[in-house]
């Protein structure tokens, strides 16, 4: 019983500490299969743009690319773009950009 109440304590704190990792709340992106104005490019191995040429004028946008290799996975996020234009994702060394990304809006 002793052994309990000194137990108490450290669990209070990990509790605690633990909730205090939690991620905060973010605005959720929409992420979809890229338009048929847009375009996907492949530049190397780690590298990945998406092209697209009738977006809204203010619409902000990204291309998002799964990363495979190595031990982990990941994502990696292109340039922000308004309206048309390019935006390019690149992977960290090691891994290698999946065939296809995503569009983030």
């Amino acid at each position: 019983m002793q052994m309990a109440r000194r137990m108490v304590p450290f669990a209070a704190a990990a509790a605690l500490c633990a909730f205090s990792l939690l991620p905060t709340a973010t605005a959720a992106a929409a992420s979809s299969l890229p338009p048929a104005d847009c375009s996907e490019s492949r530049i190397n191995s780690r590298t990945v743009s998406l092209t697209c040429t009738s977006r809204p004028a203010t619409q902000q946008w990204r291309y998002r690319v799964l990363c495979s290799g190595g031990w982990f996975d990941t994502e990696a996020y292109g340039n922000i773009v308004t309206g048309n234009g390019t935006s390019t994702a690149v992977c960290p060394a090691g891994s290698f950009a999946e065939a296809h990304g995503w569009f983030v809006t």
